[in-house]
């Protein structure tokens, strides 16, 4: 969305505050050169956290993808943001770095084509953190959206005020959902499965309910893995995810769908969703109805651009009640110019103004190095379209020691905690014959790595655990709880009484009454 005039900058400007771009000549592909801005930077700290924003109008081209990145052209750049800037209005762009011992000297503007473009620049910011200010904007943010604060009145049966009444408190269950993958190594394994219902309260099966797993050949369908995987969540309480109905990448579509003629092709995919809705029907609570839509178009070349219109249509028809979800790679991970947050935003407005059933988005997660104000840049422009968010695949590149892959892990997971937009997270850690995708939490043994480390650590930060108090000389006793519902204990006088109350989303206080 476009903008007749830019707003003020953020955080004032920052350390750019009245600084304006100067035009540097860089040589594109076929030898011309081309002008595009660049800010030269002064006294950027290794270590520090800089969120970095401006407005940008095109003047000579119908659209154009605006990269943004911070270095040196002697040293490997860092890509900052990115925006699809159109003519006639202005688009924001907001992103970020934290800076390493790059020598991070000039912020340079670039555009995909890299043909020569005239762009106006207004509002540019940079404003730096410490880690400290960031992780005290991330508590805050927490204490808002995760949290609530509640009043405990306690009484006698006449309505008057007991002082001194005992009580206990104890959350139950919490209302954030974070989960992890499991697969077909979970089933009958008592161990894993207990590891797993210690700490998540949401799952998604790994490969069990994709095409190539329940139908490799044509007709002979087969979901014993995904009906004994759904047996343990139901019996446990789990809240589980859908995924996937449809994958775009022609490479994880089945053989034998790739070969279909077209009017073959359309039956098929009727036959996969009917034959999932009948039998899941009010079993999972999202579908992954076209995973990676962005980056692949099997279906929409063979079936033509209304394929995944006409996927959520039929599916929506099938389970009303389910949310359906887009889920794609790259949109928070990295500067993808298939799969940026404006080409991912343009998408998901395209579909609904079809009329498509689509009310989640899916972001896979899959990291090498989080750029952690870029992350919340991507998710407040994702917010902007009101829908829930979920990361859905997270882990950090096997690339990594296991020590850096937990801390790089704890960013990601604080980053998206504390984003109020975000209603769930799922790790892609399913052990797998004694191995996971990229990332596990334990070893073979159960016994946690690192990441399983960092996991237990903030279940626990997160969570409110059992509180123990008295009330006052107004009989009452207060506290800030994580959302989710809790049980009481209340004692005064030889009498007990146990209740239970729920903490939903709200700036209002929770009052809640017990008589003894």
């Amino acid at each position: 969305m476009c903008k007749l005039y830019p707003e003020k900058p953020l955080y004032g400007g920052g350390i750019l505050k009245d600084k304006f771009p100067e035009f540097q000549g860089f040589t594109a592909p076929d030898e011309k050169t081309v002008h595009l801005p660049v800010f030269r930077l002064q006294d950027i700290t290794p270590g520090t956290i800089y969120s970095f924003s401006t407005w940008i109008k095109l003047k000579n081209a119908d659209s154009a993808l605006i990269t943004v990145s911070v270095g040196d052209k002697d040293s490997e750049e860092l890509c900052v943001g990115t925006v699809d800037a159109k003519p006639g209005c202005w688009s924001f762009l907001k992103g970020g770095f934290v800076a390493s011992k790059l020598n991070l000297s000039s912020i340079y503007f670039k555009n995909s084509d890299q043909e020569d473009l005239e762009i106006e620049i207004a509002s540019a910011s940079l404003q730096p953190f410490t880690e400290q200010q960031w992780a005290l904007n991330q508590q805050t943010k927490i204490n808002i959206a995760r949290k609530r604060a509640v009043t405990i009145h306690v009484s006698n049966k006449q309505g008057v005020r007991l002082e001194g009444a005992s009580l206990t408190i104890e959350q139950v269950s919490k209302d954030f959902l974070l989960g992890s993958a499991i697969a077909y190594t979970f089933i009958g394994n008592t161990p894993y499965q207990n590891w797993f219902l210690e700490r998540f309260n949401a799952a998604v099966f790994e490969d069990e309910i994709k095409w190539y797993t329940t139908e490799p050949k044509r007709g002979q369908l087969n979901y014993t893995l995904a009906d004994q995987l759904l047996e343990f969540v139901r019996r446990n309480q789990i809240t589980v995810r859908g995924h996937n109905i449809f994958w775009e990448d022609p490479k994880y579509t089945p053989g034998w769908v790739q070969n279909l003629t077209d009017p073959e092709l359309k039956s098929a995919v009727n036959s996969r969703i009917q034959s999932l809705m009948s039998k899941y029907k009010d079993e999972f609570v999202h579908w992954d109805v076209n995973n990676e839509l962005l980056h692949f178009d099997f279906y929409e070349q063979r079936l033509g651009p209304n394929a995944t219109l006409e996927f959520y249509r039929t599916v929506h028809q099938q389970d009303p009640l389910a949310t359906l979800f887009l889920n794609e790679f790259n949109v928070v991970e990295n500067c993808d110019s298939k799969s940026t947050v404006d080409k991912y935003i343009s998408k998901i407005r395209e579909l609904k103004e079809d009329g498509m059933s689509m009310d989640g988005i899916g972001l896979e997660g899959h990291f090498g190095v989080p750029n952690r104000p870029r992350i919340r840049a991507t998710l407040d422009k994702l917010a902007t379209l009101g829908l829930p968010i979920w990361l859905t695949e997270v882990d950090i590149s096997d690339t990594f020691s296991k020590e850096t892959q937990a801390i790089y892990l704890e960013q990601v997971l604080r980053e998206a905690f504390s984003h109020p937009a975000v209603d769930g997270i799922m790790l892609w850690t399913a052990i797998r014959r004694n191995k996971c995708y990229r990332m596990c939490l334990t070893d073979p043994d159960l016994n946690n790595l690192p990441t399983g480390d960092v996991v237990d650590k903030l279940l626990k930060e997160w969570e409110t655990g059992v509180l123990k108090g008295q009330t006052d000389a107004r009989g009452s006793y207060s506290f800030y709880g994580f959302l989710g519902d809790y049980k009481v204990t209340a004692s005064y006088g030889g009498k007990v009484v146990d209740a239970a109350f729920s903490l939903s989303r709200s700036e209002e206080t929770k009052h809640f009454s017990i008589q003894l």
